[in-house]
């Protein structure tokens, strides 16, 4: 039997004074954790009153967004997140990457490298090219997209999720995976784009019967 005191301290013998008890089998499950109280003399489990439920769900969404947070930035340094500068070829949006190319950019900026100086550079797929000054610039503007593109769709994305949530449950079934959003954001672009190209199609033979009708 396990004993409390006032100060809802458990101990193993009876003690004088104890304002509740329970079976030792019954405290194994219980103790080191926060899913008990002593109310009116009883021992109880409170895994299912508002404010257990409440404090606890903000600890897994606090959790939950610091993961999402930190994946962010493990996916933009692990040279996952691309830019395409060129068909099938690729530039890794890491910070390190951003910092060289600014770089090269001040370079020609300030006179260090001639506009016709190109600049060698080794692609994702391990392949060797020289970048010309407007390649630096549009290669520049090109990683800092796909940077933001994750801060500020995808990242509040999962941030929206989490938010959304109403259990520790629901909280922990989120999976963050960046790649995975990357690719679904992709597809979803590229069927918008399909779409959008099929109404301008559809508009455009309307207007052309509606002016052959005219003539």
């Amino acid at each position: 039997m396990i004993y409390f005191n006032e100060e809802k301290q458990a101990y193993a013998f009876e003690i004088p004074n104890y304002i509740a008890k329970v079976e030792d089998d019954v405290w194994a499950n219980y103790a080191g954790t926060d899913k008990w109280d002593i109310i009116d003399g009883e021992f109880v489990d409170v895994t299912e009153s508002p404010e257990y439920l409440e404090k606890h769900l903000a600890e897994a969404k606090s959790a939950k967004y610091n993961e999402a947070n930190s994946k962010a930035k493990i996916y933009l340094e692990s040279g996952d997140a691309l830019y395409e500068f060129e068909e099938g070829k690729h530039i890794e949006a890491t910070d390190g990457n951003i910092a060289k190319m600014t770089a090269y950019a001040l370079a020609y900026l300030t006179g260090q490298l001639k506009p016709e100086d190109t600049v060698v550079w080794n692609t994702k797929e391990d392949e060797t090219v020289e970048l010309t000054q407007e390649q630096i610039v549009e290669i520049l503007n090109g990683l800092g997209v796909v940077q933001a593109r994750v801060w500020s769709v995808q990242f509040p994305t999962y941030v929206a999720q989490i938010d959304e949530a109403t259990t520790v449950e629901e909280v922990e079934a989120i999976i963050i995976n960046y790649a995975e959003l990357t690719l679904q954001l992709e597809e979803q672009e590229k069927e918008t784009l399909e779409e959008m190209n099929v109404e301008v199609k559809v508009a455009g033979r309307i207007m052309t019967k509606r002016v052959k009708g005219k003539v």
